[in-house]
């Protein structure tokens, strides 16, 4: 067994490596099948997005996009390139400015809750019609569980205190 440094980064790098690939499977493989009355339609994360801004619901639209795909994608691509640097004690070009859009799109990333979202949705469609589980599913549990193990084993202090060593200010 490997043993890895508590001051490393390699943790979080490879879960939000992971945590992007399955992004991108969740993204274009069907989540749910949804049949009522002999019509059958496969459902992908956009598909709720699409339907809600037809129906008049723009800010909500809007939200569940920015929330359920943007954000997670460009949480998950930072701490990529964060931990992508510190983990090779390198400074790419906008290293400080990554960190800071991290920091201010971490809370928003809301695909755990997209995740519990869905199986309640399920719950309430079976009483409509039959709904079945699709792989994308599990890609969509995949990204949440990286997302959330990433922000576990990533320390911001250390972080912090590795980017001042490399000569980052993120205050900036």
């Amino acid at each position: 067994m490997v043993h890895i440094p508590q001051r490393s980064f390699q943790p979080p790098f490879a879960l939000s490596l992971t945590g992007l690939f399955l992004l991108i499977l969740a993204n274009f493989v069907p989540i749910l099948n949804f049949e009522v009355v002999g019509r059958s339609q496969a459902d992908f994360m956009i598909t709720g997005v699409i339907e809600l801004w037809r129906q008049g619901y723009f800010f909500i639209s809007s939200l569940v996009c920015f929330c359920a795909i943007i954000a997670p994608a460009v949480f998950l691509f930072c701490a990529f390139y964060l931990g992508f640097a510190l983990s090779l004690k390198m400074r790419p070009p906008g290293l400080a400015l990554v960190t800071r859009i991290a920091l201010a799109v971490r809370p928003w990333n809301l695909i755990p809750v997209y995740s519990i979202a869905t199986v309640v949705a399920v719950v309430k469609l079976r009483m409509l019609g039959e709904v079945s589980w699709q792989p994308g599913a599990r890609f969509v549990l995949g990204v949440a569980v990286m997302s959330v193990l990433c922000e576990q084993f990533a320390n911001r202090q250390i972080a912090y205190e590795q980017l001042k060593e490399l000569g980052v200010n993120i205050n900036e």
